[in-house]
């Protein structure tokens, strides 16, 4: 970008003419902005000495319009750089504007973006027509560098004093994924990173000042699609006859291989000594070659051991003599070619001196063979005790949850249908109100079983799943509610992944909410949602009285309806996190409920149905 741009902006609305002035300054801040209230005031500005780099001019303006500005200002200052910025934009317009000779051609708009690229088309209009001098001036020094350059495999640049581009070679250009035009006149700022600019100008600088031939710098360039391009760039400082430093000039030489390596080295060595796992390697012969801190740590071993043959760990009792159990079979098998296995992973369980138990989770794998002769083996080990006592509870639990649901089902089902039978031939022996208010009780006891087997059945982790077409689950579920009036509208097709039973019991409590609160023609429509930051998934909105103002609707009883169980968007809540998905509710545009499930993802389509 070149400094100390000035512009003068021309526009008879005193509201944009400001706001233009101002967004530019902001934009960036080598821009100064002066203004004019129309044509007559700009050519009497030009007239009185002001001599900006460019003029941003509207079209539909009293007196003299853009067109007939531009026709004035290239008679005095054929190259001036003149940009037409109007809100009157048609294709008659801007074919006039083209012909007539103008610089430029940008309509305006209502976001902030399009000063930014009028901030962007002015600095490079500019920057052409600043090079176009430069080069004029330079162009006999520049043509005892060209061939040279050209001619150079690797990338090679020219820079002036400035720190412009005057040259560039193909492989430059290959390199920044420039054109020459776009690359010469432009800052070498605008292809290398911040980091690699200031290395070169303190590089530079210095070898100005001790009068050296060359000297060397690392340089960055990052392309579009984020891919760093690592060099080392070789440069020498240009000087008129005087000794004054005229430019620079660089070769450079490709070392994102060698930067990749010495990269991932350093984060590997950090990685193993720093990770909570012991770590070791052993050569071809057996003697331990390598570990890290946490072996010895774990193993409780003070002493130097690098060197030590693994069967004198064993026998000083560090290791369980199982880990040299079949040791030789599976080196066999990872050096096999009958299969693809890098490593293998088992667990081991075995008691300490003082009988206690521990379970260790043991990976081997090959160290790089040389020549392809076996060279040793690096192992990675862990005690995962608490997690197997874990999932070993975790496991008891579920037989508890397993009987509780049983139990559940079946001894309190039965007195309930022994009581609701009594109460149907009690019926056709009587008619009295008590009946009518045993019965409801009876049906409130059922839904509430209900919820309990939901609850119990649904609020396990979900771990076997499947592709779930979710407009069809929707419309399976939404026959399996008392939909009375109300309309279903899906608006979204393609697949979820989740447990498919699960899943349409949490879109039958959805709906069935929707209808409870939102009344009989409650429209409901389920929707998708696409990734904003917080995650992709699927919505469930309907139009109805919206949310209660007070209270957690998804906690366990809470409830607005005078026969409302209060479990219903509990379970919804328990199915959601069963499957690691996220659940809010908020207020729809039609200013009902909005219940939104994320990290769903949803594959990208559009359906109505109702």
């Amino acid at each position: 970008m070149s400094p100390g741009i000035s512009v003068l902006c021309v526009d008879d609305d005193p509201d944009v003419r400001s706001l233009t002035a101002t967004a530019l300054e902001r934009t960036s801040d080598e821009l100064d902005v002066a203004t004019a209230s129309g044509s007559r005031e700009a050519l009497d500005r030009l007239a009185n000495g002001d001599d900006p780099d460019c003029i941003v001019s509207d079209y539909d303006m009293p007196e003299l319009n853009g067109l007939e500005l531009l026709e004035a200002v290239r008679k005095e200052d054929s190259d001036l750089p003149f940009i037409l910025f109007t809100g009157k934009g048609s294709e008659e317009i801007a074919s006039e504007a083209i012909s007539a000779g103008v610089t430029d051609y940008l309509q305006k708009g209502s976001g902030l973006d399009r000063y930014a690229v009028l901030a962007n088309r002015i600095e490079n209009a500019v920057d052409r027509r600043r090079t176009a001098r430069a080069r004029r001036e330079s162009e006999r020094e520049l043509e005892r560098y060209r061939t040279l350059v050209e001619s150079m495999s690797d990338p090679m640049y020219v820079l002036d004093e400035t720190g412009r581009c005057t040259v560039a070679n193909e492989a430059f250009c290959e390199l920044v994924d420039a054109d020459h035009e776009r690359i010469l006149g432009t800052h070498i700022s605008a292809f290398i990173s911040r980091a690699s600019l200031e290395r070169g100008v303190k590089t530079v600088r210095r070898l100005h000042e001790s009068g050296r031939e060359s000297d060397r710098f690392e340089v960055t360039v990052e392309g579009d699609d984020g891919e760093r391009w690592i060099g080392e760039a070789n440069v020498t400082v240009l000087t008129d006859e005087r000794g004054e430093r005229t430019g620079s000039t660089a070769v450079i030489r490709d070392i994102t291989e060698r930067k990749q390596r010495i990269r991932e080295l350093g984060q590997y060595e950090a990685i193993v000594e720093t990770a909570p796992i012991g770590l070791f390697a052993v050569d071809g012969d057996g003697y331990l070659r390598w570990h890290n801190e946490e072996f010895t740590n774990d193993l409780g071993i003070e002493r130097d051991i690098v060197g030590t043959h693994f069967q004198e760990l064993v026998d000083d009792g560090f290791v369980p003599e199982q880990i040299l159990d079949n040791y030789l079979d599976r080196v066999r098998h990872l050096l096999s070619s009958a299969n693809d296995d890098e490593h293998i992973a088992y667990e081991m369980e075995w008691n300490n001196a003082k009988g206690e138990r521990g379970v260790t989770e043991f990976n081997i794998g090959l160290l790089p063979l040389e020549d392809g002769e076996f060279t040793g083996t690096v192992h990675a080990f862990r005690n995962v005790t608490e997690r197997v006592e874990y999932r070993e509870e975790l496991e008891r639990q579920n037989q508890r949850l397993e009987q509780f649901v049983s139990i559940v089902s079946h001894d309190l089902r039965n007195p309930l249908n022994v009581a609701q039978g009594h109460l149907d031939l009690l019926e056709t022996e009587c008619d009295h109100d008590s009946i009518e208010e045993t019965r409801w009780a009876i049906d409130r006891m059922e839904e509430l079983i209900d919820d309990l087997l939901a609850l119990a059945r649904y609020g396990r982790t979900v771990a076997d799943r499947e592709r779930i077409e979710l407009a069809e689950l929707a419309n399976a579920a939404w026959a399996c509610v008392d939909t009375a009036e109300a309309n279903l509208v899906i608006s979204l097709e393609g697949t979820i992944t989740g447990h498919e039973g699960r899943v349409r019991e949490l879109l039958e409590n959805l709906f069935r909410n929707a209808i409870e609160h939102g009344g009989e023609d409650v429209t409901v429509t389920v929707g998708r949602i696409t990734d904003d930051g917080d995650g992709a998934g699927f919505f469930v909105a309907d139009n109805g009285s919206g949310l209660p103002e007070t209270g957690d609707i998804f906690e366990f009883g809470h409830t607005t309806a005078a026969d409302g169980t209060g479990f219903g968007l509990g379970i919804v809540a328990e199915i959601a996190d069963a499957h690691g998905w996220q659940i809010s509710a908020s207020e729809s545009v039609d200013g009902g409920a909005r219940f939104e499930i994320r990290k769903a993802t949803t594959l990208e389509g559009e359906r109505s149905a109702e």
